[in-house]
């Protein structure tokens, strides 16, 4: 169990990672997404070119090993794996919870910025 949470936490430490996660959870159960473009928030736009890279060799397969997400190459798609609602559930917690979050860790992050001013107002 403790490895189980380790990797949840050591998954989420990226921002494209975080990113996918949030996409797929707004996205209907076995849709799948296109990438680079799901992994790009507006706020943070990279050149997709090095996202793309960055994608495959290390936010995908980080994302993969724990059963979090299945993708593929060609072209660039992302869908839940069988162990998605794990990291799911570490994002509705938070999401559930945003009032509590200091608001410097919920700046930039328009999900958890929507759900504090939807409680403050």
């Amino acid at each position: 169990m403790i490895e189980r949470w380790n990797r949840v936490f050591r998954v989420l430490t990226a921002e494209p990672r975080r990113q996918i996660v949030v996409a797929l959870m707004e996205a209907p159960p076995g849709r799948e997404l296109d990438l680079p473009e799901a992994a790009n928030p507006p706020y943070l736009l990279r050149d997709p070119e090095d996202l793309y890279a960055d994608l495959v060799h290390t936010h995908l397969p980080m994302l993969a090993d724990g059963g979090f997400v299945e993708w593929a190459s060609d072209p660039l798609r992302v869908w839940r794996g069988p162990a998605f609602e794990e990291v799911e559930t570490v994002f509705a917690a938070l999401h559930a919870s945003a009032d509590q979050i200091p608001p410097q860790l919920t700046q930039e992050c328009q999900r958890l910025e929507e759900a504090r001013q939807g409680r403050e107002a």
